[in-house]
């Protein structure tokens, strides 16, 4: 019996989750802090970008250069994507409140803001870690690419909340979920956005 060789379909296969695995969970360490949240989620996505490029990726130290690379890039996404994370828990404690906390009108108001600006930060990260512009042409081309692509749009921005789905619908399965997720989700789910995203972005 003969092992696979290093080049099999096999192989490369393994050393791809391998090389998730290890993108995952240096960025979870480092978007730990608040200060480096922006930066690695872009540093996320342009770690994931070289894995598809099939280069010569060591994921830990190529994410760590490219944090310091999208600091200053990042920052006011950063506020963005803090923004969305509030809201978000804030419309979770709402929801499973003993008290309304809000009117349902508002409610739903609120949940429809958070969907919207989840879908327009799921394309502005890949943008920020692929193009170099400033960030109001950034914002401007998410929006419009979000809502020109919306089946891709509903996709990314559905892979982005699948933790939150995953509680919310279900919750029986979250443990094992949030387990897997911490192994492995974030990086995969950038991998597996941009997919999708790079073959818009070559247009």
């Amino acid at each position: 019996m003969t092992m696979p060789g290093p080049d099999s379909g096999i192989a490369r296969f393994l050393t791809k989750i391998c090389d998730l695995i290890f993108l995952n969970v240096i960025f979870l360490l480092t978007s730990c802090t608040i200060v480096c949240l922006g930066s690695a989620v872009t540093s996320l996505y342009m770690t994931a970008l070289e894995l598809h490029r099939e280069r010569d990726c060591t994921p830990v130290k190529d994410f760590l250069r490219n944090l310091r690379k999208a600091f200053t890039a990042s920052t006011p996404a950063a506020v963005l994507l803090l923004a969305d994370l509030m809201l978000l828990a804030v419309l979770y404690q709402a929801l499973y409140a003993e008290t309304l906390l809000f009117p349902p009108e508002l409610f739903v108001l609120l949940c429809i803001a958070s969907v919207i600006l989840t879908a327009v930060l799921s394309w502005l990260f890949p943008l920020l870690a692929c193009f170099e512009n400033t960030f109001s042409k950034h914002l401007s081309n998410a929006v419009r690419l979000a809502l020109a692509n919306l089946p891709v749009t509903f996709f990314i921005t559905t892979v982005n909340l699948l933790p939150v789905l995953t509680l919310l619908f279900l919750s029986q399965f979250f443990g094992p979920f949030l387990g897997l997720w911490l192994l492995i989700g974030a990086g995969l789910g950038a991998y597996v956005n941009l997919f999708y995203l790079r073959k818009i972005f070559r247009q």
